[in-house]
């Protein structure tokens, strides 16, 4: 079914820094290349969550395909807007980034899982550092050569939704109050209903990577409490071993940054049992974790 407005796009961005909006909204007039509206939301002092900005001024939008995105990108691609029409015209697709992963683990942490190898993450963008002293790098991972792929999780700096899914299923403004966490758990929302995908048709540029602060680990628990009965959540046939290999390498880097962060030892290991971490990582390798923890390993 043809929905009204489909071929323009309503883009909603959360601005903290001026210089950066207005030079996206004239890569985005210069690129788009299909009729569209900028929702750009004043923000600077940080005082509204992005969920709850998010949800705002989508509310207002005008058209029936809705982008949420970060100012600090920069797009690549020619008449990329009819990449997402495109796209979006699949009934079955309720949300697409640039992005993802076909795995998300039980345990705790980000939209990537550390330890699931590259053919389990699919991304085509440019990654400026901003946070460490690395060169900018292209990250092209399509080791299937598809131009769309469902995955599990989507990477926040650029989502894009039907307004008609997004009426259904809005951002967690009352769970995620501050800037951390909303693409993963929108994600999981609209993943329950519909296919969430990456497509390699759009190229973005974005100027920082993550910063993994006491706010990002906060809000990871509290999305993961939320989602925990829906975890591990598999695309595809990833092989046990590697799952198991995935959920360990995330273990050991949530409890290391909960230690620096200064959750107690009990915090670290009530999130095996709060989790039932035995049913992703096997019973061996759960009751070495809660040794390791009492032991101080982590």
């Amino acid at each position: 079914m043809m929905l009204r407005y489909l071929g323009m796009i309503s883009i909603v961005i959360s601005s903290s820094n001026p210089g950066y909006l207005t030079a996206v909204k004239e890569n985005i007039r210069e690129t788009i290349g299909v009729p569209y509206e900028v929702i750009a939301v004043p923000n600077g002092d940080g005082k509204r969550g992005i969920c709850e900005v998010y949800n705002a001024a989508a509310s207002q939008a005008k058209y029936d395909l809705l982008c949420f995105m970060h100012e600090d990108i920069q797009f690549h691609t020619q008449n990329w807007g009819h990449n997402v029409v495109e796209v979006l015209s699949n009934p079955e697709i309720g949300l697409l980034g640039v992005a993802g992963s076909k795995y998300k683990c039980l345990m705790p942490g980000g939209w990537s899982c550390p330890g699931i190898s590259i053919p389990w993450h699919k991304a085509n963008f440019i990654q400026r550092f901003k946070f460490e002293d690395l060169k900018t790098q292209h990250f092209v991972y399509n080791t299937s050569d598809e131009e769309v792929s469902e995955v599990a999780t989507l990477d926040g700096v650029w989502l894009c939704t039907r307004k008609s899914v997004f009426k259904t299923i809005k951002f967690d403004e009352q769970l995620l109050r501050g800037f951390h966490g909303y693409d993963l758990d929108y994600s999981l929302q609209v993943a329950r209903q519909y296919k969430v995908c990456v497509t390699f048709g759009v190229l973005i540029e974005h100027f920082s990577e993550g910063n993994y602060s006491a706010d990002w680990l906060d809000a990871m628990l509290k999305l993961h409490n939320k989602h925990k009965d829906a975890l591990p959540r598999i695309v595809g046939d990833i092989p046990a071993r590697e799952v198991r290999y995935a959920e360990k390498s995330a273990g050991k880097a949530l409890f290391k940054k909960m230690a620096v962060m200064g959750y107690g030892l009990s915090d670290r290991i009530a999130i095996l049992w709060k989790y039932d971490a035995r049913r992703a990582l096997g019973l061996k390798q759960f009751l070495l974790f809660n040794l390791k923890l009492l032991v101080r390993r982590y």
